[in-house]
C-alpha cells in the first residue's frame, strides 16, 4: 500500500458507505492527508492567507466520513454507531464552547443554567469530548475482524498483495 494509492482510493470510494476498509488503507490515506495539510499550511504562511487548509478540509470532509464508516465496518461496528459518536462529539463540543463563551461574558451565575454554572458545563463538555474522541480513535486503530463479517469480506486493500 502506498500513500498515493491509499489517498486516491479514499476519493475513489468517497460516496461508498458499504464494505470494509483495512487499518493500513485508512492510515496510509491519513498520512497522505497529513502531507497535503502541511503543504497547505506552508502555503497559508507564505501567502499570508488562511484559505488553503480550509479548502483541504472541505474537500476531505465526505471522504473521511465514509472511510471512517468503512473502517468501523472492518471492526464489526455499524455506521449508526459512528454517527452517534459524531453527534455526541458535536453535543459535547457545543456544550464546552457555549460554557466558555458564557463564562467569558458572565452570562451565567451559580444558580443559572442547566448545570448550575458554566464551569460544570465546561468540564462535562471537555471530558465528554475527550471520551468520545478516545472511543473513535480506538475504533479506527482496532485490528480487522478475521474472516467475513456482516459488512463484507476482510481487508479489501491488503498491503501484502502489492
Amino acid at each position: 500500500m502506498s500513500v498515493i494509492r491509499a489517498t486516491g482510493d479514499l476519493f475513489k470510494n468517497c460516496f461508498r458507505l458499504y464494505g470494509r476498509l483495512s487499518r493500513a488503507g485508512y492510515w496510509w490515506a491519513f498520512l497522505g492527508y497529513a502531507i497535503l495539510a502541511v503543504i497547505c499550511s506552508i502555503l497559508n504562511v507564505i501567502l499570508d492567507v488562511e484559505i488553503f487548509t480550509g479548502i483541504l478540509s472541505l474537500i476531505f470532509f465526505i471522504p473521511w466520513f465514509t472511510a471512517a464508516a468503512r473502517r468501523f465496518h472492518d471492526c464489526g461496528r455499524s455506521t449508526q454507531f459512528l454517527v452517534l459518536l459524531y453527534v455526541l462529539q458535536g453535543v459535547f463540543g457545543f456544550l464546552a464552547l457555549g460554557s466558555t463563551v458564557a463564562a467569558a461574558f458572565g452570562v451565567f451565575s451559580e444558580s443559572a443554567g442547566i448545570f448550575g454554572g458554566s464551569l460544570i458545563g465546561l468540564a462535562i463538555g471537555v471530558i465528554g469530548t475527550l471520551v468520545v474522541g478516545i472511543v473513535m480513535l480506538v475504533g479506527l486503530v482496532k485490528s480487522s475482524d478475521p474472516g467475513a463479517n456482516r459488512f463484507g469480506e476482510p481487508n479489501p486493500f491488503d498491503p501484502t498483495k502489492e
